[in-house]
């Protein structure tokens, strides 16, 4: 009979834990990095109901009952209501990318009656790039420490129990 003796293992190390620790995360970031993700914002569109708009027949109240409050409206020009959809998805950690975009747009005329009826898709849309420019001011430019110490020694007319102060009209005890 032949008798062994079990030798106690070693206790791992704190390099070990952390190696394994890491591997873990990196594990999960990189099955995190495979999700697609799908969103849809906005005005969800039923066919049946903007069939029902016409030209002509319905005004700024029907409008409005029948689909709700637009997502936006004209600035300027004539009286247009825009109900805007956005489908987009976004796969592991790449930028969000649009899939599909359908935008209703609704003219008034000055009566406020229907006066016509436009939709757009993602053919339609353009890509625009803003400018970065900045928008020069007239007058004195300050900087952070200029506006920091142009404050100082500043004191309201006639000392802090004056106007403005805070012993000044309206704020006496109980007000």
């Amino acid at each position: 009979m032949s008798l062994s003796i079990l030798k106690p293992r070693a206790p791992r190390s704190r390099s070990s834990f952390l190696f394994a620790g890491s591997c873990l995360l990196g594990i999960a970031l990189a099955l995190g990095g495979c999700t697609t993700s799908r969103q849809t914002r906005g005005y969800i569109f039923n066919e049946e109901v903007i069939q029902n708009i016409a030209p002509g027949v319905d005004n700024r109240a029907s409008v409005q009952q029948t689909l709700g409050t637009p997502s936006t409206t004209s600035a300027f020009g004539d009286e247009v209501w825009y109900y805007i959809s956005r489908s987009t998805v976004v796969k592991g950690f790449l930028e969000e990318r649009a899939e599909a975009q359908n935008v209703l747009a609704i003219h008034f005329d000055d009566g406020g009656m229907v006066s016509e009826i436009d939709r757009y898709d993602m053919a339609d849309a353009q890509k625009i790039t803003p400018r970065d420019d900045k928008t020069p001011i007239r007058g004195k430019t300050l900087g952070f420490f200029q506006q920091l110490l142009q404050g100082i020694g500043r004191v309201a007319p006639g000392g802090p129990n004056g106007p403005g102060g805070t012993g000044g009209p309206g704020r006496g005890p109980g007000r």
